[in-house]
């Protein structure tokens, strides 16, 4: 009875997408037997050659190519576009640099199918071991050892993505950046201006149909301002992390080296909600500089720096600061790290354990810190890989000495947000399949939930539970993003992109007031914005 109902189920679900397949006007189809010819238009000068199972483009370091043409759009058609292909080689923009380390957007793609409405422009760009939107949508997959079918489903500003007739990107918001001219078109190939691209397309064909289902209306409005320039002349600041002391007190943390282990940080504080920021003498352009930064309930401030030193004895060292309440003065002090063997540092330049952005005070007058560990650990079959984890450590002795308390998942670069006594979601950074990680606790974070794989990406994601009860979180790379959930994390049907401006493109955010974020990336240089954000209803 069960497998009955279960094949009933398939079949039913199975014909419903064949019902909606029939109602599909195709506007443009390439069937990969022939070169494209009219309505087809050469972009450059295609390096194409027919094989058995489609049309092989290879682009050099020098020039690019691709296929155009034009279509007419209808005001509340439903855009379907398809590909069948198959990649080869692809470079990325910089030398020694992998591919996926450019901006589509921006560099162009080696090998992509790009579509516009006229009002709106996005698509699908591959990779040899993912397939992406041109902003901040992944799918981790091989796209090199077979063909696949890649669907898009393009309704308003929403752009589902399809593998092989299964859905893989929900895409609220992907199909969000302004056209580049009111002729809608698509075109396949590579428009990159640097990286190379080798693909084999079998197919590409766009048509149009009524929408199969209303479009959910996003029940998040935002207004943001102009960006505000947040400048220094003589050092460059990059990587925020932002904090609300209350009192009218911001500090932040500032990147202010080349991006590597033991850089300096600057420590930031604003008294006119973000407007502007000095340094604070003595916290300023230095590795001890404390990263995670907490008002203690005597009104005190305590933070703690980024970095941890190894001992030789093999014990672990951070620095802790203790402020006054108007971050004026400051005095340091040693504090003890400890965590289980397994996550301890062994090898000197390699390994390392980051105190990250998240702390806050517990009930029993102690504090709970997140933190992440990186380590050089032995690859089965050979070789290394540097695996990196995040963790909660505890203190009940004003940051002399922070515990193991539990650990959160694996990846880096974690946020954490507490949503009630007992429930706990973080959002990691995403790594070498650039997906960020989300996972849950329901006791107060001494377990967590498997991770579950997002369809964003990709760093240093940051997390506020809002007053009006929306979690909203900052991520960036390639663009600078927001997102919100109206179900604590469950679900996030609210992306935005603030700004695609690139640089380091880490994010921070902080309510400032009732429903405004304050909003501070380094895309690209040092700037903030504010948000205001409603709900509606």
């Amino acid at each position: 009875m069960k497998t009955t109902l279960i094949l009933a189920t398939f079949l039913s679900t199975l014909g419903q997408l064949h019902a909606a397949d029939d109602a599909i006007h195709w506007l443009i189809q390439y069937d990969g037997k022939s070169l494209p010819s009219a309505p087809w238009t050469a972009i450059g000068n295609p390096n194409a050659k027919l094989k058995a199972d489609g049309l092989r483009l290879i682009d050099g370091d020098k020039e690019f190519a691709h296929y155009r043409a034009s279509w007419k759009a209808g005001a509340d058609d439903e855009i379907i576009v398809e590909a069948t292909v198959k990649t080869g080689a692809i470079t990325g923009s910089q030398p020694k640099k992998p591919a996926t380390s450019l901006w589509p957007w921006r560099d162009g793609a080696p090998a992509m199918v790009q579509v516009s409405d006229g009002r709106h422009q996005d698509g699908l760009v591959l990779f040899p071991a993912q397939a992406t939107s041109f902003t901040d949508r992944f799918i981790p997959m091989d796209t090199s050892s077979k063909s696949h079918t890649y669907r898009l489903i393009i309704h308003g500003t929403d752009m589902q993505m399809w593998v092989d007739g299964v859905k893989k990107v929900n895409g609220q918001g992907a199909f969000w950046k302004p056209a580049d001219s009111p002729e809608p078109f698509i075109q396949f190939g590579s428009s990159a201006k640097t990286a190379t691209g080798d693909a084999l397309w079998s197919s590409v064909k766009l048509g149009v149909r009524k929408a199969t289902a209303a479009s959910a209306k996003d029940r998040i409005k935002l207004a943001v301002s102009e960006p505000l320039l947040i400048p220094r002349e003589d050092v460059k600041q990059t990587r925020p992390y932002l904090y609300d002391m209350d009192q009218g007190l911001l500090l932040m943390s500032v990147a202010q080296g080349p991006d590597a282990l033991y850089e300096p940080y600057g420590l930031l504080k604003s008294t006119d909600a973000g407007k502007t920021w000095s340094p604070i003498p003595g916290l300023d352009q230095s590795d001890t500089t404390p990263l995670p930064m907490l008002r203690r309930p005597d009104g005190s401030i305590l933070g703690v720096s980024r970095w941890t030193w190894s001992q030789p004895d093999g014990t672990l060292t951070a620095k802790t600061v203790h402020l006054d309440a108007a971050a004026t003065h400051f005095r340091l002090s040693d504090s003890r790290i400890v965590l289980p063997k397994q996550f301890m540092p062994e090898k000197p330049g390699g390994d390392v354990v980051v105190c990250e952005r998240h702390i806050w005070n517990d009930t029993d007058g102690g504090m709970t810190m997140v933190v992440w560990s990186r380590k050089l650990t032995n690859r089965i079959g050979g070789g290394n890989i540097t695996e990196r984890m995040s963790h909660l450590m505890r203190s009940t002795d004003e940051g002399k000495t922070w515990t193991y308390f539990s650990t959160i998942g694996p990846g880096g670069e974690p946020a954490v947000c507490r949503l009630s006594d007992t429930e706990q979601t973080a959002v990691i950074r995403g790594d070498r399949d650039s997906q960020m990680k989300q996972m849950f606790s329901h006791d107060a974070g001494q377990t967590w939930s498997q991770p579950i794989r997002l369809e964003v990406g990709k760093v240093l994601p940051d997390l506020v539970l809002m007053s009006n009860g929306i979690l909203a979180c900052s991520y960036g790379r390639p663009a600078s993003c927001l997102m919100f959930s109206l179900d604590g994390g469950k679900t996030w049907p609210s992306h935005h992109v603030i700004s695609d401006k690139v640089g380091f493109n880490y994010t921070s955010i902080r309510e400032i007031s009732p429903g405004r974020l304050l909003y501070i990336h380094d895309a690209p240089k040092l700037n903030a914005v504010t948000v205001d954000v409603q709900r509606v209803k």
